[in-house]
């Protein structure tokens, strides 16, 4: 009985060590056998977890999760152009030294449609995150546009696939989450009312699948709009304008606008032009508009030039009508104070010292010989006074004392009298003689021949626009006597009629 036992312990045993040499093998050669987990359970008498096989293993990477949005448009598209021209007047001004001119400048712009198109399609955003310990390798994203119509299609069928660029941010690193635009316009499909679109979102290092692109597949659903919107490309433009005033000169305002045009139009505009500085010279006042559309912003320009002419500076100094007076042997060379000044009956000095009492003859007589006697001694007249001299001169040639200073033509003496006034006391441009003393105030003697004309008062002028049906004066017509010949001393009352007498 003894030798039995011993026998069938000697055979468990040889079994024991046979099954435990058979799992030592097994384990080694990565049997995913259950006698490992068997044997190992039971080593030694202690219980020793079995170890445990680690899908990932050699598979560590990263991963992602996205989603999207589908929107579907249907836009009719109206393009515009623009244009521009600019126009000034005068396109030419001669201005002396202290003068000033006006030009109007006119802008026109023209809008023209130059395209018009339609497009349909769908457009939204695809947003990535990455999930995982590792940055993102080899990011892709494939949109895929797909459609149902029953009972013909009744599955979600692909009919148009597209790439989106992910190069704004190719690469995520963890925890970051980035939103990609797409627009994909198609020709909507005859009788199809649905819409889905799918975009393939992968990796090349996702977890568990190193190497090979794998990611998430998000959908969203979209229709189509009923009706186009219309969306107008540069329906707007706006203009600017800026001058580029030349040297010696001023320009007012110097930028003008912005104006805003939604179609074809004009706008018209003033410019004050002043010769401040600028003598003898020739120049250029280039005035630009500019022209910017409102969604591309591109830009036209016009130019419009105007001429400018500034003539010689004046030289010499003037003087008062009571110089000239006080002082005729300061007369220049070939004006005599003692000349018949026109039709009047008296001479250049005998008119200076007539006092006018509301003769607007006399008032412009006298502001007219100062001027002559200012241009002939070296003083250079601005055009105005030149302009006024010489209707003047033509005004006298034809008119005799006696115009009342409050008629309409004794109005425009008056005020033709003022321009020269202002040139004899230095107020246009022309400087006031210095250092120069007034003479004793003594009136010409009566008598003497009458002498010969000025030179340069030949030459009979015609008559000024306006004052051509005054009646003609005639030479040497003499005053009207303020009381009736015969009548100039009141008789004595008939005898008889004294006071308190009868009849």
């Amino acid at each position: 009985m003894r030798s039995t036992w011993l026998r069938l312990g000697l055979v468990i045993a040889i079994a024991a060590i046979a099954l435990v040499a058979f799992g030592t093998a097994m384990a080694a050669a990565g049997s995913p056998s259950g006698l490992a987990a068997v044997v190992s359970g039971w080593t030694g008498g202690r219980e020793i977890a079995p170890p445990r096989a680690d899908p990932q293993q050699d598979q560590s990477g990263t991963s992602i999760q996205a989603d999207k949005t589908a929107e579907g448009f249907w836009t009719r598209i109206i393009t515009y152009d623009w244009s521009l021209t600019k126009s000034a007047s005068p396109d030419a001004l001669t201005l002396a030294r202290g003068e000033s001119g006006e030009v109007m400048y006119t802008i026109e712009v023209t809008r023209e449609k130059v395209d018009e198109s339609e497009s349909a399609g769908v457009r939204g955003t695809i947003c990535v995150t990455n999930t995982g310990e590792a940055a993102t390798e080899g990011l892709a994203i494939t949109d895929i546009v797909e459609y149902k119509k029953p009972p013909e299609v009744t599955d979600w069928t692909p009919f148009l696939t597209v790439t989106v660029s992910v190069e704004e941010n190719p690469t995520l690193d963890p925890g970051e989450s980035h939103c990609y635009d797409y627009e994909i316009p198609f020709t909507p499909l005859e009788g199809v009312t649905q819409y889905r679109n799918r975009a393939h979102v992968t990796i090349t290092n996702h977890s568990g699948h190193l190497g090979e692109p794998f990611g998430p597949e998000p959908k969203a659903g979209f229709s189509l709009p009923d009706s186009p919107t219309v969306v107008e490309v540069d329906e707007s433009a706006s203009v600017s304008d800026v001058e580029h005033c030349p040297d010696g000169f001023t320009c007012t305002p110097s930028e003008t606008g912005p104006w805003t045009f939604h179609d074809s139009g004009s706008v018209s505009f003033h410019k004050t032009i002043t010769n401040e500085t600028a003598c003898d010279v020739m120049a250029e006042l280039h005035n630009v508009a500019t022209l910017t559309e409102g969604d591309t912003h591109e830009t036209r320009t016009a130019e419009a030039v105007v001429h400018l002419t500034a003539p010689p500076c004046p030289v010499g100094c003037v003087l008062t009508q009571g110089f000239w007076k006080t002082h005729p042997d300061a007369w220049p060379e070939g004006y005599s104070p003692d000349a018949a000044f026109f039709s009047s009956g008296k001479t250049w000095m005998q008119v200076l010292w007539t006092a006018p009492r509301g003769d607007a003859y006399y008032i412009l007589a006298h502001q007219y010989i100062a001027a002559v006697l200012n241009v002939a001694n070296g003083a250079t007249p601005p055009s105005e006074v030149s302009a006024v001299i010489d209707a003047a001169t033509a005004w006298f040639e034809w008119n005799s004392p006696g115009v009342p200073a409050s008629s309409p033509e004794g109005q425009t003496l008056i005020h033709w009298a003022e321009v020269l006034a202002a040139f004899n006391e230095g107020r246009m441009g022309v400087p006031h003689c210095e250092n120069v003393e007034a003479g004793p105030a003594m009136p010409p003697k009566q008598g003497g021949g009458r002498p010969e004309t000025p030179p340069g008062l030949e030459k009979r002028p015609e008559m000024p626009p306006g004052l051509e049906n005054r009646p003609e004066n005639k030479p040497h017509q003499e005053q009207r006597p303020e009381t009736p010949p015969g009548q100039e001393k009141r008789p004595e009352t008939p005898p008889g009629q004294e006071k308190g007498k009868g009849k």
